[in-house]
């Protein structure tokens, strides 16, 4: 079965690709998935989730800078990148992700949500 790491490593590549499709089959039935507002949701709400953050950054990529894998456990540090009506923005965020039988079986986010809104609605600078 594929380790922590590499199903997170396929993961993301699934998002950089904005292949929602191809990312849900990296889930199993019933995986346990908290946004980071701290609601949960189902696989479909996360699905319609991502394509909202494709639309809102065409260009959206998630790069990770930092990995603790524990047992079957992988904790990520990442950079989603993108732009937004021409302003660039950037969103550090955490997952924590646990991998059961090479899927998803919970994976938690943890990031300012507000964060990118701000950057989004700045004002130009003069």
């Amino acid at each position: 079965m594929p380790e922590p790491q590499a199903v997170v490593e396929a993961l993301n590549d699934t998002i950089n690709a904005h292949d929602v499709e191809a990312g849900a089959r990296l889930y199993a039935a019933g995986a346990r998935l908290v946004a980071a507002s701290g609601r949960e949701m189902d696989l479909a709400g996360l699905n319609q989730m991502l394509s909202a953050s494709f639309a809102a950054l065409p260009d959206l990529q998630v790069r990770v800078l930092r990995w603790v894998i524990d047992g079957d456990t992988a904790v990520t540090e990442e950079l989603m990148t993108g732009t937004s009506s021409g302003r660039a923005v950037s969103l550090p965020l955490v997952h924590i992700t646990r991998v059961a039988d090479g899927h998803i079986v919970e994976r938690v986010a943890y990031h300012d949500t507000a964060a990118i809104l701000r950057q989004m609605t700045a004002a130009d600078p003069a």
